[in-house]
């Protein structure tokens, strides 16, 4: 429903008196709103205009359409000039009201009833009840197709005037404050302008949008559009827009997404996409909504139709305007161009649309998640189909992840969005960065999900046996070995050859059980691995063993103990260690003779010949071992075979002074000098000395010459008190007593008798 008003000069209206008033209205017109539709009815002729026009002259003088709001209420006012009143005066005007109920111009844009046939242009008699117009009729001047005809014969010019003019309007709009003065002799232009702008903007922004077709005053003029003619002055501080149609466009310096999608739209004559526009600016005036500014809406149907200059920015602002009533075309648009979301727009357009869009969707937010580390895991997918098409995203996310730890978050997020994680995929990554030393292996190992660990593990164990050898301890921490300790290595020597290392190193496992784990792993491997494995066998055995764990090894072993030098050095080095008197070391030599071939064995014979001397029955039996012994020094170690001689040297000591002489007396004369010399090296107390002397004695009743002994044992009797207590050790043995005095003379007497002498 809508009343109508008329406003005129009149000499006697329904009230009796003269001048301007209404003259005519709408029977039931609420009281009041007379006195404010009288704001909006103004009108002056163009300073150009003829002070007394003729009847054809008022014709061609611009009509005044302007629209505005009165609260709920929508007001159409129509101001045609009528020349001369009653009295003859010229400035009369009609001005025609139609103040419509709220809702009674839904889907219409006010300047449609430019030339619409209910206006008049004669007032009606004084005191006529107007009738209601139940359905107001728009006019058939300025509809969308003859308009972008225009436009597409104004050229380029035309649209980028639009592109001006649709920029400074949603400016005004979008601030609150702003105006457009529109400048043409002709009328028509401005309306049409006026048309396309109203047709640009959706109905509802349309519907609040103020505008005058023409006004003799645009500075007082309070609308958002106002046109005038090119003889009407314009204060220099005007604020506003003032553009003239006369003139060439300006281009604008950066025109906005909306000026710029909807002056596309006009120039490819796509009214459906301006009416998407529409549709889209209409869900603003939806309770609880948040409201579509003109940029974002614009910006949306840019986006579903394929513009790549929509920014990031863009589709943020879109998805944060996003609702669940969005129409079904849109929630198609958007499924189809779901490749091309950001993560928020995607994960937005998830949470509303229908199940096909927001798979889709879902899919897109899962792949960006695994192509960005700083983005958070969206849920997975609903669909099992939707999944399953992640496969490959989730395989080059995992190939592009440049270090463990993103390698750890792109499976941690393809794990979490659903996305299938083959183990070739993720053992081929981890493979490949833990082959170059990027990353935490540990960690990745704890962070990924406990069933993909398996895969990952076993890449990594490849790239380790493949890294260099500080890469591949930096690898190794407690918890990678901890986890790769039960594990068959065999594969992958080296790896299994660090893992024994770093366990033997904690004290976790023996060192026999570190040789035999080396061992193994070391098993039909090429020389440079025989050498790794040849290095960490020297490691483990850094310190000899003692003969408890020598023997261990030893009765493990066998004759496995001849595969590496470091291996078959071990029990020599346990008899130089712990010395000939243990008798443990005689149980280990034997072993190692019995079990062990080559080397080892010959120096076990050195070990049990030098501990067999000292416990022979007679001095011949001794002699033969010490020969034997002294037979060895070609094969055995020197270290060992030296050792060796001075032990049984002094075992021999244990044994009184004949049985050594016997000895010595049955041995070669090579074998001779080196006893007889190793006890001259030895530690002597004084027994030692009495029983050296008593040796040297008894060799020199033996015309058997040992030149060290015999003449360290002729230098010690040149001592007189030395020789005095020799002499009184032999009292009782006749033979010895007088080889002494043999081997003495000649020594000088005591010094009491030299003095005397």
């Amino acid at each position: 429903m809508a009343w109508q008003l008329h406003y005129t000069s009149e000499a006697a209206g329904p009230s009796g008196r003269a001048g301007f008033q209404f003259v005519a209205e709408s029977p039931g017109l609420p009281p009041g709103l007379a006195g404010k539709v009288a704001a909006y009815l103004a009108y002056k002729p163009p300073p150009d205009a003829p002070l007394a026009p003729t009847p054809a002259q008022v014709a061609e003088l611009p009509i005044a359409l302007a629209y505005g709001t009165l609260g709920e209420l929508s007001v159409l006012t129509r101001c045609v000039y009528l020349g001369q009143d009653y009295s003859g005066r010229y400035g009369n005007f009609l001005g025609h009201a139609v103040v419509a109920a709220p809702g009674e111009l839904t889907g219409l844009r006010p300047v449609e009833f430019w030339q619409a046939s209910l206006w008049s242009d004669v007032p009606a008699p004084p005191g006529t009840a107007l009738p209601e117009l139940a359905d107001p009729l728009p006019g058939d001047r300025v509809d969308p197709e003859s308009l972008a005809a225009w436009l597409a014969r104004g050229g380029e010019a035309a649209y980028t005037r639009l592109g001006v003019l649709l920029e400074i309007v949603g400016t005004a709009l979008s601030r609150g404050h702003g105006r457009l003065l529109l400048v043409s002799a002709d009328v028509e232009e401005i309306v049409r302008w006026i048309g396309v702008i109203s047709y640009s903007l959706p109905w509802p922004v349309a519907a609040r949008l103020p505008f005058l077709t023409y006004s003799a005053d645009p500075a007082t003029a309070p609308y958002v559009i106002v046109g005038t003619t090119p003889d009407v002055w314009i204060p220099s501080d005007l604020d506003a827009a003032v553009v003239r149609l006369d003139d060439p466009p300006d281009a604008p310096p950066s025109p906005g997404r909306f000026a710029r999608t909807v002056t596309d739209c006009w120039r490819r004559s796509d009214l459906a996409g301006i009416d998407a526009i529409s549709e889209l600016g209409a869900l603003d005036e939806q309770p609880d909504h948040d409201a579509f500014e003109p940029e974002t809406s614009a910006a949306l149907l840019a986006f579903c139709r394929g513009d790549p200059s929509v920014t990031a920015e863009e589709q943020t602002a879109i998805a944060r305007t996003l609702s669940a009533d969005l129409p079904e075309w849109l929630w198609h648009d958007l499924g189809r161009m779901s490749g091309h979301m950001g993560f928020e727009l995607a994960s937005a357009v998830r949470d509303l649309a229908p199940v096909d869009t927001a798979e889709r969707c879902a899919a897109r937010c899962a792949v960006l998640a695994l192509r960005d580390p700083t983005l958070p895991p969206p849920r997975p997918a609903l669909r099992p189909d939707t999944r399953d098409a992640l496969h490959r995203e989730a395989a080059r996310a995992l190939a592009a992840a440049r270090d463990l730890d993103e390698l750890a978050r792109a499976t941690r997020v393809a794990h979490a969005v659903g996305a299938p994680v083959t183990g070739a995929d993720l053992g081929a990554a981890t493979r490949a960065l833990v082959r170059d030393g990027r990353g935490d292996l540990g960690s990745l190992l704890e962070r990924i999900p406990a069933d993909l660990r398996e895969a990952a593990l076993a890449g990594a164990i490849t790239g380790i046996e493949e890294s260099a050898a500080g890469i591949r301890q930096s690898m190794l921490s407690d918890a990678v070995c901890g986890l790769l300790e039960p594990r068959d290595l065999s594969h992958a020597p080296r790896t299994g050859t660090a893992v024994v290392l770093f366990l033997v190193g904690r004290e976790r496992i023996s060192r026999i059980d570190a040789t035999v784990m080396l061992i193994r792993l070391g098993s039909g491997v090429h020389d440079d691995l025989s050498t790794d494995r040849d290095a960490a066998l020297l490691s483990v055995w850094e310190a000899p063993p003692g003969i408890a764990e020598c023997s261990a090894l030893v009765g493990r072993l066998g004759n496995a103990l001849s595969v590496s030098p470091h291996l078959s050095d071990l029990p020599i080095r346990t008899f130089l260690a712990a010395g000939f008197e243990d008798p443990e070391v005689v149980r280990l030599a034997e072993l190692v003779r019995d079990t062990v071939p080559g080397y080892p064995a010959t120096d076990a014979e050195v070990v049990l010949l030098a501990t067999g001397v000292g416990e022979a029955a007679r001095p011949r039996d001794a002699a033969a071992l010490l020969q034997r012994l002294e037979g060895l020094g070609q094969d055995a170690d020197e270290e060992l075979l030296r050792e060796a001689v001075a032990a049984a040297a002094r075992a021999l000591t244990r044994r009184d002074p004949r049985f050594r002489a016997a000895v010595v007396k049955e041995s070669p004369q090579a074998g001779r000098a080196g006893l007889t010399r190793a006890w001259l090296d030895g530690r002597r107390g004084r027994d030692e000395q009495l029983a050296l002397l008593e040796v040297a004695v008894r060799l020199h009743l033996a015309a058997v010459t040992v030149p060290d002994l015999d003449a360290w044992a002729r230098s010690q009797l040149s001592s007189w008190s030395l020789f005095g207590s020799v002499e009184s050790h032999f009292k009782h043995d006749t033979e010895l007593a007088a080889g002494l005095r043999e081997m003495a003379k000649g020594r000088r007497g005591p010094p009491w008798k030299r003095e005397a002498r």
